[in-house]
């Protein structure tokens, strides 16, 4: 009978494979500008064109403006779709605008008299080819009257692309009136101080470095540069104007709510010379009436640019995020001019011919203070360039060997191009999708699309920085070393793990299961290098976000007994975070350990920020490593942390109301003594003690994905948990500026979303997968359909920040219909799949194929699901059986009482 059956399921899955699945080439599915249309009020995913390799160590987009002095203001916003110049082709690692980036440099070709400054050496564009792998551009501002202009193209690899750069045909006619038809190619650094270039026009060379960064680089500081008990803060002191470089900074103090008691500690460690002054560009903290000066003597206000450097403050690290405010600067004696980075991003650009001339130049204009640019100009006649470049992180020398090993001269453009879309076609294909489109207004080509394009984005982070040597071992450049020294293996960044924990790792263990193996494999190697695993690093430790949510993704990991991996190492990196107390403003592990153990929450009034939302952090965290701890060995660990992770109810309040007529119950921030704060606004974003990250208090209303059961119980059963999850999504979307002021995610839920589901952002992510655990899985499977079609399409792009792969992964997982609510769970949920048919290329050959029969989207919710001849009764499916494959069957229905038959587990 068993047999029996599993035989005919198996031989209608052989036949469904047979009958062949999907698109031949989903590359061509891409738009890479699909959540490019952001700007710093409005995000539709805040992502940039990509073109590159899966994962590689460089991307490149095209930079179309330049309009803002500062990454708070704009800087960090360089494309557009709609803009109409092209600055250049931008190497960049920039993970999100609010990051920003970093070895960043750009690449540019013209022809004619050289210009000197931007934006008169900007070009009038029109692309051509946008994809991941290869960019086509037509520069209109440098064309002959025949119509014939400069085009470029390119390709890339892992560390290093190909550009073939043509030019319009001399113009004997117009050499005759002394028309300069010189050819040229130019790449422009940052900093004239810091970042170095070398032209050889004999040999068509250009290589150097740049040191540009956005904090999160290794630096040590020098011996001082005067005798510390010698030094005064006197005004006729030798100080400079700017700093020049950023993420150096020696000494950090917190502003806490009270800005003069910040500014004495400046004052106190740093000199107590009373001309000193700590300068901050913070908001006023409450009760404070300066905006910018936290201290200032009774001579009156000074300005930063004339404080000494014994107490210098450079300014608000814009890295800091939503942990609260503060100002940093150096000890006296140990100033930026004693300081020294401990990075560089190495290049090596090689034309095709022989350059005629060539040479380097300052940079002063709308773009660049005290920039550099090195050019190769080429005669006249010159018709076609082929530059290749490599990088590398670690030296010059290393980043020619990139140069022979990736960039050969025996491989044309051609070649590279090729390798580069089989890279991506290979990639894609790992996961078919058709049907199920009836009623979808995408049509079948826009979901195809959305769907790729969204396996696109879930493919480029986190980034690895690993290199490889003429000898073919792999090392790296360590961020997260003091020393920036080069170590064996993979090494993993730019990763905010606040947001990725939640699907990008899932995803990738899903469908990229080796490829996830390196990256956690960096990660536990970033721990090894630096004592602690990074929370938000780019290219090293940042410090962004609130809690550890690293510990979900490792212990995951351990769970999942990941290939290539030390369990023990990974074990101890992530018990360090949950049970030790890191240095003072180190921006490592759990700052308010201490508090959160003690009071079993993070209280209003200690010096701790997010007391809501990094409380509930820190309690899933501490649930998937007791999930970690367990399946080690280590019983006492798992029963102390799965305490601590259930204690989530010292911040229910069962009683506190939302919209008139609603469902009571919501997440609120205590003081020491236990008690909830008089005052209470659900609306408010921050809250009043900056409690909520980004967010108020509807959305972090259901942040237990871990309880899903229990928490219904606290607010009173299926029934009423049920009728708060429906209020969410269809609740007026209400917003009171609070704490955290406005910001673009308030717009984008009123603009892009519905009710108070703010899915622009991921605290809600986990929402609709709480619904079935609390008993009404009709409610999620409804809304998760819903929300697959509105939140993600050509028109809205992404609903919000993209993150580097979180939202694109969600919308992935989702439309497969599965989903893990809890990192470390051996399971992953059952959704609303998407697609009719899907399949899965898992390793070692086998498939999982999802038939979801009859799905259109007028029937979201599930009348039954097996898998393999198993009804799966909970609406789960083992993640060990998915490694085995097999065929996951659906019967859909659009009646939601058929949803309503499953367990609640």
């Amino acid at each position: 009978g068993k047999m029996a059956a599993k035989a005919i399921v198996m031989a209608a899955y052989g036949a469904l494979l047979a009958n062949g699945v999907g698109v031949e080439n989903p590359e061509d599915y891409v738009d890479v500008l699909i959540g490019t249309r952001s700007r710093i009020d409005l995000s539709t995913g805040n992502v940039l064109p990509f073109l590159g390799r899966p994962w590689g160590m460089n991307l490149w987009a095209p930079q179309t403006n330049n309009y803002s002095p500062s990454a708070t203001n704009g800087k960090a916003w360089w494309f557009h779709p709609d803009d109409k110049e092209l600055y250049g082709i931008r190497c960049t690692h920039q993970p999100s605008p609010w990051i920003n980036d970093y070895g960043n440099f750009l690449i540019q070709a013209d022809m004619g008299i050289r210009k000197t400054k931007y934006p008169d050496k900007t070009s009038f564009h029109k692309p051509e080819k946008l994809s991941p792998y290869q960019m086509d551009f037509v520069l209109t501002n440098h064309c002959t009257g025949d119509g014939e202009c400069i085009t470029m193209n390119m390709t890339a690899t892992k560390r290093g692309a190909i550009f073939k750069i043509s030019f319009p045909s001399f113009d004997e006619s117009a050499e005759r009136l002394g028309y300069d038809q010189t050819r040229r190619i130019r790449v422009l650094l940052s900093s004239n101080l810091t970042d170095y270039v070398s032209v050889d026009p004999a040999t068509g060379e250009m290589s150097g470095y740049t040191t540009k960064n956005s904090g999160g680089v290794p630096v040590s500081s020098g011996p001082p540069l005067r005798d510390d008990s010698k030094d005064t803060c006197k005004d006729d002191s030798v100080v400079k104007p700017t700093v020049g470089l950023h993420g150096h900074d020696i000494y950090r103090f917190r502003v806490n709510g009270t800005g003069d008691a910040a500014a004495q500690v400046c004052l106190e460690q740093c000199c107590s010379e009373e001309n000193c002054v700590a300068w901050t560009l913070d908001p006023p903290s409450e009760g404070l009436t300066e905006a910018k000066h936290l201290y200032s003597t009774p001579s009156g206000l000074r300005d930063c640019d004339s404080a000494h450097s014994c107490c210098w403050i450079k300014d608000v690290a814009e890295d800091d995020g939503a942990r609260g405010g503060h100002i940093s600067g150096w000890k006296k004696g140990h100033g930026p001019e004693t300081t020294k980075i401990h990075f560089k991003h190495y290049f090596v650009m090689q034309a095709s011919i022989e350059a005629e001339n060539g040479d380097t130049d300052v940079v002063n204009d709308n773009m660049f203070v005290n920039g550099l640019e090195g050019y190769l100009e080429f005669p006249a006649l010159t018709k076609s360039i082929t530059l290749r470049v490599a990088t590398s992180f670690i030296s010059l020398d290393q980043a020619k060997t990139t140069l022979e090993l990736e960039l050969p001269k025996e491989k044309r453009f051609e070649d590279i191009a090729d390798e580069s879309r089989d890279a991506w076609r290979s990639l894609l294909s790992h996961v078919k999708v058709e049907g199920g489109g009836a009623g979808d207004p995408r049509g079948d080509f826009g979901r195809l699309q959305i769907f790729y394009s969204s396996m696109y984005r879930a493919s480029l982070f986190p980034r690895s920085l690993a290199e490889v040597t003429k000898d073919g071992k792999l090392v790296h450049y360590s961020p997260y070393d003091s020393k920036g020294r080069v170590f064996p293996g993979e090494i993993s960044t730019d990763s905010g793990f606040w947001d990725a924990y939640r699907t990008v790792y899932q995803y990738g263990a899903l469908v990229n299961p080796d490829q996830y193996s390196k990256i956690i494999q960096g990660w536990i190697n970033a721990y090894r290098e630096n004592g602690w695993i990074p929370s938000w690093p780019s290219p090293g430790e940042r410090g962004a976000m609130a809690a550890t949510m690293q510990d979900a993704v490792i212990a995951d990991a351990i769970v999942r007994k990941t290939p290539g991996i030390n369990l023990t190492e990974a074990y101890e990196a992530i018990r360090k975070d949950a049970f030790e107390i890191p240095p003072p403003l180190s921006k490592r592990g759990r700052a308010s350990l201490a508090e959160y153990v003690k009071y079993g929450y993070i209280p209003a009034d200690s010096a701790y920020h997010d007391g809501v939302a990094a409380t509930l952090n820190f309690k899933l965290a501490d649930f998937s490593v007791s999930l970690a701890a367990e399946a080690m060995n280590f019983p006492d660990e798992a029963k102390k942390l799965r305490d601590r992770a259930s204690s989530w109810k010292l911040l229910f309040d069962a009683h506190a109301p939302g919209i008139p007529g609603g469902i009571p119950g919501f997440f609120r921030v205590k003081f020491t003594n236990g008690s909830f704060p008089d005052r209470w606004d659900p609306f408010a974003w921050g809250g009043d003690y900056s409690e909520y990250t980004e967010a108020s208090g509807y959305q972090y209303r259901f942040y237990v994905p871990h309880d899903p059961k229990g928490l219904a119980d606290a607010y009173g059963g299926t029934e009423k948990i049920c009728k708060a999850i429906e209020e969410m999504m269809t609740a007026p979307p209400v917003i009171h500026v609070g704490t955290w002021g406005l910001h673009h995610e308030q717009v984008e839920l009123i603009n892009n979303c519905f009710g108070e589901y703010e899915h622009n952002n991921q605290p809600v992510h986990h929402v609709l997968y709480m619904a079935k655990g609390a008993g009404c899985p009709s409610v999620g499977q409804k809304w998760l359909r819903i929300a697959q079609e509105k939140l993600y399409n050509q028109e809205v792009g992404f609903s919000g920040d993209e993150d580097n792969g979180e939202m694109a992964s969600w919308f992935v997982l989702s439309a497969l219909g599965l989903y893990q609510l809890v990192p470390g769970a051996s399971y992953y949920e059952i959704g609303s799949p998407l697609f009719e048919t899907a399949v899965i290329d898992v390793p070692g050959g086998k498939k999982i194929e999802i038939v979801a029969k009859g799905n259109s989207r007028g029937t979201p919710y599930i009348k039954s699901v097996v898998f393999n001849g198993k009804k799966l009764t909970n609406l789960r499916v083992s993640i060990e059986d998915l490694k085995k494959g097999g065929l996951l069957e659906f019967e859909m229905s659009g009646d939601p009482k058929d949803a309503e038959e499953f367990l609640v587990l």
